[in-house]
């Protein structure tokens, strides 16, 4: 298996051109790099590409993109995505993705084939198997998931998560799960692969964090034996709480 991304040129505002290259900032493995009808290559770390341009890695191979903005894209393994609109709006057709975008970046839309996810400053964790599941969680921030073509939407607060059947019908309700476990473990999050995320990203998920933990002293939260994994290398590595029902 091997993922596909593709920077597709479109019609955009003027304040949108910087958005239009992005650094390769990791290339892990095999990692090749397609420009309009131009044969692969290898792909260089500190290369700028330039839309259209393509990235296609292979097992056990993973990629990072930096905008000009700053929005971080870090790509898992096994995955097929592609980009519009300089990497602001994502199709996530099949794998896992890491979106960091800064709180004055404008936003960004990670989107598959039955639902889309809006996200605004926020740094969040996708993963789509077609036909099987559907799995958000928002390290920070907030994200809003849409079923296409319906009036169903919920927000998805830091330290919360979804998990679905792509073809449902109806939202879940949000469950916690434990966001210092899923960074301590998650290759996305910079654990053993990529480096740490930016500064600003991991102050606000530490307040995430510590706001998990104040909860779980004052009995708000219950750990749970429930371990999410993701797929993969445990690309999303958690546990999950129980809040307490008797308030």
């Amino acid at each position: 298996m091997k993922i596909i991304i593709s920077i597709v040129a479109l019609a955009l505002p003027v304040m949108a051109e910087s958005l239009r290259s992005a650094n390769v900032t990791a290339a892990i493995n095999e990692v090749q790099v397609y420009t309009g009808s131009s044969q692969a290559r290898s792909a260089a770390v500190g290369e700028t590409l330039t839309i259209p341009s393509s990235l296609q890695t292979g097992r056990k191979s993973r990629a990072e993109l930096t905008f000009s903005d700053k929005t971080l894209t870090r790509l898992g393994q096994n995955s097929v995505f592609s980009f519009r609109e300089g990497g602001r709006n994502v199709e996530l057709k099949q794998g896992s993705v890491l979106l960091q975008v800064p709180k004055n970046a404008g936003g960004a839309t990670i989107r598959t084939a039955t639902v889309n996810a809006s996200i605004t400053g926020t740094t969040v964790m996708f993963e789509y198997s077609p036909g099987s599941w559907i799995k958000l969680i928002t390290l920070e921030g907030t994200q809003k998931l849409t079923i296409i073509g319906s009036n169903q939407t919920k927000d998805l607060p830091a330290g919360k998560m979804i998990i679905m059947h792509p073809n449902a019908k109806v939202i879940p309700d949000p469950v916690d799960v434990d966001v210092r476990k899923l960074v301590a473990t998650s290759p996305l999050a910079g654990k053993g692969i990529f480096t740490p995320l930016p500064p600003y990203a991991i102050a606000l998920i530490d307040q995430t964090i510590k706001g998990q933990t104040e909860a779980k002293h004052k009995g708000d939260l219950i750990p749970t034996d429930h371990v999410i994994t993701g797929p993969g290398h445990r690309t999303t590595r958690s546990t999950t709480f129980v809040p307490r029902t008797d308030q």
